[in-house]
């Protein structure tokens, strides 16, 4: 629990303005070409954001986008091919 009860919830303004930031970095609407996941995971984000003091539209595209910049994907796991030519000779998958 929050130290402060503010800081543990966001008001209906703060939604309007993760609203807002999402639609404006196209996470948001039905026009996004972004996946639901995407969509979810960026709100999640954002909501964080703006409980942890980002209190302006333009911070959370600033943290949206640094988010972006900073974050690789990597692979959970990798198949060597040497192992996958193995399989396949096998007749496995």
């Amino acid at each position: 629990m929050s130290s402060n009860p503010a800081a543990s919830h966001v008001t209906p303004a703060g939604f309007k303005l993760v609203r807002e930031a999402l639609r404006s970095a196209g996470l948001r609407g039905s026009q996004s070409d972004a996946s639901s996941d995407m969509k979810r995971e960026a709100s999640l984000f954002l909501s964080a954001e703006f409980r942890s003091g980002v209190r302006t539209k333009s911070g959370l595209i600033n943290s949206l986008a640094n988010r972006k910049r900073s974050s690789t994907v990597e692979p959970r796991y990798t198949v060597k091919s040497s192992a996958l030519a193995l399989r396949q000779d096998e007749g496995t998958r």
